[in-house]
């Protein structure tokens, strides 16, 4: 069945992990001027309004930028890669919708901000220095036109897409309102800073305490593994602490102050949203002495 592409509506999932040692990255400059960003002792150097992509393997990596000083990244085996974003850039998810011609799509709300001008529509914006990939299509790539589904049964599919912000005005088509919107001086990058993965897990209530201690253990091993054999062992002897944990929380359940309860579950995400993590961003260890 051939879909027709009618209109973007939202929706994101998250894109299954690869099975493959090396993980693919993109690297872009949405600025005006050439940008320089280094990767250990490759240096890339991008034209204004560039997009290149990477392939790295599983390990740590020193980055250095003009906007983001020194950082480690740490990518992780079988990740699902994304964006190196050292502009601090903002970016931009669509989703398109692809229906057939009996489908009533109706109209799905939903809005992006950028620098307080609200644009309505299936947007959703991305920030920090690395973006976890939650699209089809990365700023390399283009959305396709039509859909072909092998279920005859189906009604709509759909497909995202990251742009950013210039990309994304491009996308709208709607230039002169655009210009009005944001004024003489147009969209301008807002100022940011690199936000860091948390060295550890949040505080946990007492009663918990001593179950939390191996999972902080796991998570601050998690961080610093640089190899692909070792961040997979530690991954999978993760999901049992957790379950333990979760399990935990229901036998506790009415027998702990609420507020507890609230801290134990933040606890628990944090834990369980490491592993999700295709790298993290950490700071560059001050010199010794």
């Amino acid at each position: 069945m051939i879909f027709r592409h009618i209109l973007p509506c939202i929706a994101a999932a998250l894109l299954a992990a690869g099975c493959s040692r090396s993980v693919d990255f993109e690297i872009d400059n949405p600025t005006d001027k050439p940008l320089t960003l280094s990767i250990d002792q490759q240096v890339h150097t991008l034209l204004p309004h560039t997009s290149v992509p990477l392939t790295l393997e599983p390990g740590q990596y020193r980055l250095q930028g003009e906007k983001i000083g020194t950082v480690r990244m740490v990518v992780y085996a079988d990740g699902i890669g994304g964006l190196i974003n050292p502009a601090l850039a903002e970016y931009v998810i669509v989703t398109e919708q692809y229906v057939t011609s009996k489908t009533n799509t109706g109209n799905l709300a939903s809005k992006v901000e950028l620098n307080d001008v609200v644009i309505e529509g299936p947007y959703v914006k991305a920030t920090g220095l690395f973006i976890p990939r939650r699209w089809d299509v990365g700023l390399l790539g283009e959305l396709p036109t039509t859909v072909v589904s092998n279920s005859p049964d189906t009604s709509s599919d759909y497909r995202t897409k990251l742009y950013n912000v210039p990309g994304f005005f491009q996308y709208l088509e709607a230039e002169e309102d655009l210009k009005e919107a944001f004024g003489p001086s147009g969209y301008q990058t807002p100022a940011a800073e690199v936000a860091f993965t948390p060295a550890q897990l949040p505080d946990l209530p007492v009663a918990y305490e001593a179950q939390g201690k191996p999972m902080r253990e796991l998570y601050a091993q998690y961080l610093a593994a640089t190899d692909a054999g070792e961040q997979k062992r530690l991954k999978k002897g993760s999901l049992k602490l957790w379950q333990d944990f979760v399990k935990t929380r229901a036998q506790m359940s009415g027998q702990v102050p609420v507020a507890d309860d609230v801290q134990a579950n933040a606890f628990a995400s944090a834990f369980f949203d490491i592993w999700t993590q295709p790298a993290v961003i950490l700071p560059d260890p001050a010199p010794a002495g």
